[in-house]
């Protein structure tokens, strides 16, 4: 997900698994910066990781290394360019890496997101224009264990750039070994490879986007209610195949609801979100966005999904007045 101009809430994630497929042995990054290997955050791509490095600063202390990117116009079309989307992949990637490097979580486990909040001001470090270093100071927590093992860590995090604070967040995962995770999902354990042709998205402009990629809600002639989509030639939110919709396809598709019924550009505050159940790839999932009074030069939007007559997912952001 502190100081008050940013704002903190919490975002509940019961059954959020961050994926379920068997991660290649791990190999050291070529031609980068981040001495982190992509596989411990759960990516394909060495240009993804937004990770440095990491060391340890008390015994469940930790201070982890990242870079803000800038992205060029070939990554904008995957939709790595939203400040949102790229707040949110650091502090799941600094998750991530702590759970594996810190913690012994198994590559080979299914890693279950259970929290997940974070603001940042994404304006300022949008602003400089150019590759931002910055560092986040982790606490952790033990939330699970069996045996000996530690199954499960609350994270939270202060994020700084030069020196000045940027961004709070908070995160926690669990990890279960893949027979427990196919036990789970049952008839929707096996990641989608192949997806159907998608319908015509929002235009792009109208969400900050400049390609249909990038874009995850379809109108509908209902007001304030989109169809979700998410095209998987969008490597910020299909990094590799899933048996179910990311989190973060919700949270982008919050965003980009948010900025339809307000016209606000940027939420950079992020202060609850739940996400109920899986988001199913076999049946339609609705968004709504409801805009409440502007309050203290303030507007906030409470978005929700629906998938088969059921709330999946709710989230509230904040952003500035208009």
């Amino acid at each position: 997900m502190s100081t008050p101009s940013l704002g903190l809430g919490r975002m509940h994630s019961p059954v959020a698994p961050d994926r379920n497929l068997p991660l290649p042995a791990p190999r050291r990054a070529i031609g980068t910066q981040s001495r982190v290997p992509k596989e411990f955050v759960h990516l394909r791509y060495d240009d993804s990781v937004l990770v440095t490095d990491w060391h340890r600063t008390g015994a469940m202390n930790f201070r982890v290394t990242a870079t803000w990117r800038i992205w060029t116009a070939g990554r904008r079309a995957a939709g790595f360019a939203a400040g949102a989307m790229k707040a949110a992949q650091m502090v799941r990637q600094t998750g991530l890496l702590l759970a594996h490097r810190s913690s012994g979580a198994p590559l080979t486990h299914a890693v279950l997101l259970r929290t997940f909040d974070f603001a940042f001001d994404v304006e300022r470090l949008e602003a400089e224009r150019k590759p931002t270093s910055l560092v986040l100071d982790v606490v952790c927590e033990i939330t699970k264990s069996r045996g000996r093992s530690i199954s499960g860590l609350r994270m939270t995090m202060s994020i700084h750039c030069a020196g000045r604070q940027v961004g709070t967040a908070a995160t926690g995962f669990e990890w279960i070994p893949p027979g427990v995770y196919r036990r789970l999902r049952g008839a929707h354990a096996e990641a989608v490879r192949d997806q159907a042709p998608l319908p015509a998205p929002v235009p792009p402009a109208q969400v900050d986007c400049t390609a249909d990629v990038e874009v995850v809600l379809t109108p509908t002639d209902t007001a304030g209610r989109w169809l979700l989509r998410g095209d998987f030639r969008n490597t910020a939110l299909f990094d590799h195949p899933v048996d179910h919709v990311p989190g973060l396809v919700m949270i982008e598709a919050a965003q980009q609801a948010a900025r339809l019924v307000t016209a606000q550009r940027t939420f950079s505050r992020q202060p609850h979100h739940g996400f109920r159940t899986y988001v199913e790839f076999d049946s339609p999932c609705w968004i709504g966005a409801q805009p409440a009074a502007e309050v203290r030069g303030t507007t906030t939007v409470r978005v929700t999904g629906h998938q088969n007559g059921a709330k999946v997912f709710t989230t509230t952001l904040t952003g500035p007045g208009s």
